[in-house]
């Protein structure tokens, strides 16, 4: 499965939920290489912007 398959299944996980959401999936193609593969259902962009800033500021807490 690649990216762009990745990226599908994100957007139609969403648009099954009955209110705006979205996703942020970080996967580890080998162990050299990480990718992130993202999308947005009728979030605001700022929106999602504060709730990712919130997640990094978790994580970075845990290191």
């Amino acid at each position: 499965m690649d990216t762009t398959d990745i990226q599908k299944k994100c957007e139609e996980f969403l648009q099954s939920l009955p209110f705006p959401g979205f996703i942020v999936i970080g996967l580890q193609t080998d162990p050299e290489n990480t990718q992130v593969v993202y999308s947005l259902n009728k979030m605001p962009l700022k929106g999602a912007v504060k709730s990712l800033t919130h997640t990094l500021n978790d994580l970075i807490s845990k290191i």
